[in-house]
């Protein structure tokens, strides 16, 4: 039974005689007037608002939300239900129309205007005048739980259509990334994701904490601000963006922006053109993920750093490499630093590496060195004489300082073991 029907045999069955001052019946006895109340209440909503006008909602379909609503408001005010449907309808329509949440409430409003109006018309010279004034925070409360919720219903339908838009958008861009998108396809689906067909593309791998945290906030935003486009997605435990520039100029741009909110260890891919390439630019983003010591925050683009690259794609070399060179500093099978028998203990070589890594940076300037360090260059020196003997490689000869600081970096990068 629809609600003007249900208003309708509220009257026939309980009639409210017009002078019997009874609350329920200023609303029973306007249920002749909800055409007229519609028609007014609509002219209203197509004259004062241009969300209406300029939409594609039709006339009669916005007619008949108002009716629905006003009959419901009418039988909730005589107390004959007390049901939200229409509201919510009334909500998930307009959401679906793209009539904004403004309009959407600015008609309760008028609605409650004119059916106050009629009441107040109706009343002049009777007795129930002061009546109805009594009840008026009652009128105006259910109006206001009628538009609460319709806003409710309203924000419920546009939060599903985002996630249903957004799992679209992260199956075509995963599409793309893992290759499995048809040749014919690729055009489709960059336009469907805002990308540009014929630019330089930059594949980006964010690592997410445990906590879900976004590890590059409000990235997709900051890049279209800077006329930059991306699609992002969550993928095997990271955070996934395909970025598309035209000028190749932008490219080092996009990876500044990147860089600036990074919140966690990212890789970023070489550039390419054509995105059949984007499975191995995948790959080259999380590889260079691994070229950043954990726990770490920062950039590092593929080929940047050839040796750390070498040592992530061959983390078992790496470990025999550590632990062939800095088994006597560290003690064996150990990045921890495990004290061994005929070496220092583990705060004495960890002291060793930084100096060694001190060195390294200062290109070899003990001086230098002993400024990072807060220690005199002798300090340096003396440290750098106890590597050469506990390893049996001197920084002075360049293919031993070569094993060096590649075992060094085999550390840094942390988390090898054979």
């Amino acid at each position: 039974m629809s609600i003007d029907q249900e208003l309708t045999r509220s009257v026939a069955v309980s009639p409210a005689r017009p002078d019997d001052g009874g609350s329920s019946g200023f609303f029973l006895e306007l249920v002749d007037s909800v055409g007229a109340l519609t028609d007014g209440v609509v002219d209203q909503i197509l004259a004062g608002e241009h969300a209406y006008s300029e939409n594609p909602m039709s006339r009669d379909l916005l007619h008949s939300i108002v009716r629905e609503n006003i009959s419901a408001l009418l039988a909730t005010l005589a107390g004959t239900t007390n049901s939200l449907a229409a509201p919510r309808r009334a909500g998930r329509v307009k959401a679906e129309h793209g009539i904004p949440m403004t309009s959407l409430l600015h008609a309760y409003r008028l609605a409650g205007l004119q059916l106050w109006d009629e009441m107040m018309a109706r009343s002049v010279g009777t007795q129930r005048t002061e009546t109805l004034l009594h009840l008026s925070s009652d009128v105006w409360g259910i109006i206001d739980r009628f538009s609460g919720a319709a806003a409710e219903a309203y924000r419920t339908f546009v939060d599903e259509r985002d996630r249903r838009d957004e799992q679209a958008r992260s199956v075509m861009l995963l599409s793309l990334l893992d290759g499995s998108a048809a040749p014919g396809e690729i055009g489709g689906l960059l336009r469907a994701l805002e990308l540009p067909e014929h630019a330089s593309y930059l594949v980006v791998a964010a690592e997410r904490s445990s906590s879900g945290a976004d590890p590059v906030p409000e990235v997709r935003g900051r890049l279209r601000a800077a006329g930059i486009c991306s699609a992002w997605t969550a993928w095997n435990g990271e955070y996934v963006g395909l970025i598309g520039v035209a000028p190749r100029a932008d490219l080092d741009r996009a990876v500044s922006i990147v860089a600036t909110g990074a919140r966690s260890r990212v890789g970023i891919s070489r550039a390419f053109t054509q995105l059949a390439a984007s499975p191995d630019a995948v790959s080259q983003a999380r590889m260079s993920v691994e070229c950043i010591a954990s726990p770490g925050v920062g950039i590092h683009r593929y080929g940047s750093a050839p040796l750390d690259l070498l040592l992530v794609a061959q983390p078992g070399y790496g470990a025999e490499l550590r632990d062939s060179v800095f088994a006597k500093l560290l003690g064996p099978n150990s990045v921890d630093g495990a004290d061994s028998a005929d070496g220092p203990n583990s705060a004495d070589g960890v002291v060793l590496l930084d100096t060694l890594e001190a060195w390294f940076d200062a290109d070899g300037s003990t001086t230098d060195a002993g400024k990072r360090m807060h220690c005199h260059r002798n300090t340096v020196l003396y440290r750098l004489g106890r590597i050469a003997e506990l390893t049996g490689r001197s920084v002075s000869r360049p293919a031993e300082a070569s094993e060096l600081y590649a075992a060094l970096r085999a550390v840094r990068l942390g988390g090898i073991r054979s």
